[in-house]
């Protein structure tokens, strides 16, 4: 087995132990792993308890030999608990040094919890590190060795002064509470493993020299321009720097697949890196979809038109709620018939968002059709009967 295909079976192995226990993130999973092919930062966003801690401990556990180093954010937190204490010896010299030893500055791979509640102290600090890569102490540029920081917040910053730091995260993943009900059974009876398949530091690194040796096509290039501008006409805005990451982030979505080049397809990570707040997100999945990925712009909107028939069922205490609903079960039906013909008929590796639409889509016909069975049951039931 070549170098190339040992890291990449590594890497797919890594991705297949880390996803056991954690269901209905697969695409996370692969989002981490790219933001660490290329080099970049990836942030988690969900509600309290949908794993979003749990994938990135799981993740920095698998990489062996790398330097990890984790911190739960408050707003009372210090610099210190990043930086390290100051010196005491050094301050007798009249040096400001700070002990670096097992903080930040001498990581390899970083989570860092709530990063949101980040205050204006730690703030400066931490935007050199996270893009510039160094760590400005007494006047001097230190370079640090970060490879990639894991962040996750429950929310958006609201804070402006926040801005820079939510930026500095190239990916930036919804995490959602389970959709499945396949899915909840599966948790119930989930028992923790140890972490099994893993990857050096080492062969991390050989795999970022790889990717960035991937060379992107003529239709790749062409599709990042015209994202860009239709992108743009939508009101949705990046900056140069991220386009420049978008592009290697392309090209780590190639070469975890096994291609020798980034094409068009491979854009369709993008869907998570060029939303810079929640009313974007829609926007950015259809443009995305459209020039990258035509199933997936057809699976949005065919959930967003199952949602709309969910949304217009009738109050559950309906007097005639059963043949009320009847044409919404039938019209979420045909929908359902329709996407999974297309999904049947497109390459496996480009269905991920069409099924994720797809699972959805039984959620909303299967409540509903246990609203009308309820409904139905209700008539059964003779005046005074329990």
């Amino acid at each position: 087995m070549s170098k190339v295909n040992n890291l990449l079976a590594k890497l797919q192995a890594l991705a297949t132990d880390l996803a056991f226990g954690l269901l209905e993130r697969e695409m996370a999973i692969q989002a981490a792993l790219l933001a660490l092919l290329c080099g970049e930062h990836i942030l988690f966003l969900g509600p309290p308890g949908t794993a979003k801690s749990l994938l990135a401990r799981g993740l920095c556990a698998r990489i062996e030999g790398g330097r990890y180093f984790e911190r739960l954010l408050t707003r009372f937190s210090t610099p210190e608990e990043l930086f390290g204490p100051l010196s005491i010896s050094a301050l007798e010299r009249d040096e400001y040094r700070r002990v670096t030893s097992g903080t930040l500055v001498e990581a390899d791979i970083g989570f860092l919890d709530e990063v949101f509640k980040a205050n204006s102290s730690i703030l400066n600090c931490m935007l050199g590190v996270m893009n510039e890569r160094v760590y400005h102490e007494n006047g001097q540029a230190q370079p640090v060795p970060l490879l990639s920081l894991v962040g996750a917040s429950n929310e958006l910053p609201e804070d402006s002064s926040l801005a820079a730091l939510f930026d500095r995260f190239l990916l930036r993943v919804q995490l959602p509470y389970l959709a499945d009900d396949a899915s909840f059974a599966a948790l119930l009876d989930l028992e923790p493993k140890a972490p099994g398949a893993c990857l050096t530091i080492e062969e991390l690194k050989a795999a970022q020299e790889l990717v960035r040796k991937v060379p992107l096509s003529q239709n790749a290039r062409d599709a990042l321009l015209t994202l860009r501008h239709e992108l743009a006409s939508e009101g949705v805005q990046a900056s140069d720097r991220r386009w420049a990451a978008c592009a290697r982030l392309v090209r780590a979505r190639a070469w975890l697949e096994g291609e020798n080049e980034a094409l068009s397809d491979h854009a369709e990570i993008l869907v998570h890196a060029l939303w810079s707040e929640p009313a974007q997100v829609r926007t950015v999945e259809r443009v995305v979809g459209r020039v990258t990925n035509p199933l997936a712009l057809e699976a949005v909107e065919l959930e967003d038109a199952a949602r709309d028939l969910y949304d217009a069922r009738p109050k559950a205490d309906q007097a005639d709620l059963a043949p009320a609903l009847e044409p919404l079960l039938r019209q979420l039906a045909d929908i359902h018939t329709r996407l999974e013909q297309r999904i049947i008929q497109a390459p496996e590796r480009r269905t991920f968002r069409a099924k994720q639409a797809l699972g959805r889509i039984e959620t909303w016909h299967r409540e509903l059709g246990r609203l009308a069975l309820k409904s139905i049951s209700r008539l059964h039931v003779a005046p005074g009967g329990a």
